[in-house]
């Protein structure tokens, strides 16, 4: 009987190894991952909103998932998406508390401005020559420093 048992569950876990292999790639679960995020050819092409930073300068400086309010930057991103889904009141005041939070930081006080803005990047370009596309501004306000 033990003989049996082994035999069987050898079987169980050979077809569980290979369950993955009769699967389409976007199938991802128990009790292999397919790693679908890396299995099927991705678009060079990206399109997000952020949040920048703009210093008197005009230079622009990417803020941290700090300023909208996390730690974390995918729920940074799905606050942002959130707030630009509502629309331009949701939109306003998220920018005004991004604001607040960047009047506070010792580290941005060259910043004068925030925007919330929408572009669709070539990720290659951006992450090897630096190349920006041009990015739609969805919402602006200024950084008040010195108001309570």
């Amino acid at each position: 009987m033990s003989r049996w048992f082994a035999a069987a569950v050898s079987l169980g876990l050979v077809g569980a190894t290979l369950a993955p292999v009769v699967r389409s790639p976007d199938d991802d679960g128990f009790p292999l991952s397919t790693f679908p995020m890396f299995a099927v050819p991705r678009p060079a092409q990206l399109t997000m909103s952020y949040a920048l930073g703009v210093a008197g300068d005009g230079r622009t400086r990417t803020l941290s998932p700090a300023q909208l309010g996390t730690g974390e930057v995918l729920q940074a991103f799905a606050r942002l998406a959130r707030a630009l889904e509502a629309g331009p009141d949701a939109c306003a005041a998220l920018c005004a508390t991004i604001a607040a939070r960047v009047a506070r930081d010792p580290a941005l006080a060259d910043v004068v401005e925030i925007r919330l803005v929408t572009a669709t990047h070539d990720a290659v370009a951006y992450f090897t020559r630096g190349a920006r596309a041009a990015e739609a501004t969805r919402a602006r306000c200024d950084v008040l420093r010195g108001v309570p």
